[in-house]
């Protein structure tokens, strides 16, 4: 049996390199635009700063709420403060409405979370010397 060259082989299986709809072009991830970039950059730069912010400002009123209590009580108040002002800030930060991708939502909790840990540390350690700067002026003899 003699075949037609220009005619398919019916038993022929395609070939996986072969796309059966060549009109129709492959699925792509949906691309981020300079715009949308920019504005996810400044949306995130927004949260950070946020962040750093209310950081000082946990640290502040930890220090000032806490000083006349005891240490461990000043311990927890403190870290509560902490742990109530993040959720506080993620919720700011969720109506900021950043432009983010699906596989980046998280961006929108672990911006910044190291900064704002850092400095309220440093302010409630700053302002707690302040408050208590007078049990440092005792003269030693």
């Amino acid at each position: 049996m003699v075949r037609h060259p220009k005619k398919k082989d019916d038993n022929k299986k395609p070939e996986p390199s072969e796309n059966p709809t060549k009109d129709t072009p492959p699925p792509e991830e949906p691309s981020v635009t300079e715009t949308d970039e920019s504005k996810m950059r400044s949306g995130l730069n927004k949260v950070f700063w946020l962040r750093v912010g209310l950081g000082i400002l946990a640290g502040t009123i930890s220090a000032i709420l806490g000083s006349p209590m005891d240490v461990t009580q000043r311990m927890l108040m403190g870290f509560g403060i902490m742990i109530v002002l993040f959720i506080v800030s993620y919720g700011i930060a969720k109506s900021f409405r950043v432009p983010l991708l699906p596989s980046d939502k998280r961006k929108l909790v672990t911006t910044g979370y190291g900064s704002y840990f850092l400095m309220f540390i440093f302010s409630w350690i700053l302002i707690n010397t302040i408050i208590h700067a007078d049990v440092s002026s005792i003269v030693v003899h």
